[in-house]
């Protein structure tokens, strides 16, 4: 007697696929599967593109010629370097370098791209450093006229000379303001030792800051300071020195000087009222 077993599935057990096949491969389950199919596509289809028309095969570029490194060549050295690649020379518009002149110093192609052979490569000839004049810097301080050179593109050499003008002030230059040297090359700055033996400045009146700033112009230093609270004069103001104005030191000795400063105080004195007052 035959069993009824309910109805039978398809053949094989398997559910037939939709006929509208946008809505399957779009179903829920299968989105995520068919966006990494794409992805994958487009990451073959990229690699054939870069792979065969970027960076040809060896086979392809096999007619090609690799363009050699001309930077730092003489003329003839990058004349010779271009024929023995199967290349042409030519120059372009040459430009200022701290190279010297007649050296490469730009190309193209660049160094180790290849080229049809018999293609041009252009290079770049250094017409060696600018030249501008040297600015004005006598009279200036020491500090500022380095300041100066060193933004016009100069090195500079101090030079100390025994001079009557203060000290560290430019008293002359070499070469001489005006002259027109490379940018980049050396000024030599001869800068104010002060006088070999100078005379000591009459200090009195001035401040203590004033009296330092003076010897320092002339190559002598400030010595002992010793302070004098009996004075009227306000306090800081030099009221003697030694040696005496008009001396003749050697440079870099030192003067001495007496300042007023404000009494202390009389601590006993103020004991003694307070003790009065009680």
């Amino acid at each position: 007697m035959p069993q009824d077993f309910g109805e039978m599935p398809n053949e094989l057990g398997k559910k037939k696929m939709p006929r509208d096949w946008r809505a399957w491969v779009t179903s829920p389950g299968r989105l995520a599967g068919t966006a990494a199919g794409i992805g994958v596509l487009g990451f073959l289809l990229g690699y054939l593109i870069t792979t065969l028309a970027v960076y040809p095969s060896q086979n392809v570029a096999s007619g090609l010629v690799r363009v050699p490194n001309l930077v730092g060549m003489t003329v003839e050295d990058a004349q010779t370097a271009v024929g023995e690649s199967d290349l042409e020379y030519e120059e372009a518009a040459g430009l200022n370098h701290s190279e010297p002149p007649g050296t490469v110093v730009a190309q193209e192609p660049l160094p180790e791209q290849m080229a049809p052979p018999n293609s041009t490569v252009r290079v770049t000839l250094s017409m060696g450093a600018r030249e501008r004049p040297v600015p004005d810097v006598v009279g200036l301080n020491r500090d500022q006229a380095e300041i100066v050179l060193t933004r016009a593109g100069y090195v500079t050499d101090i030079v100390w000379v025994d001079a009557e003008n203060d000290v560290e002030q430019v008293v002359g230059m070499r070469p001489a303001a005006g002259t027109a040297i490379k940018v980049s090359g050396s000024v030599q700055l001869l800068v104010s030792a002060g006088p070999r033996t100078p005379d000591v400045p009459d200090l009195s009146t001035s401040s203590l800051d004033e009296a330092r700033e003076a010897l320092d112009r002339l190559g002598l230093r400030l010595g002992e300071v010793t302070e004098r609270p009996d004075s009227l004069a306000a306090p800081g103001t030099v009221l003697s020195q030694s040696p005496q104005p008009g001396s003749v030191l050697d440079r870099g000795a030192a003067v001495s000087v007496v300042v007023a400063v404000v009494p202390p105080p009389d601590t006993v004195g103020v004991v003694e009222d307070t003790v009065g007052m009680r």
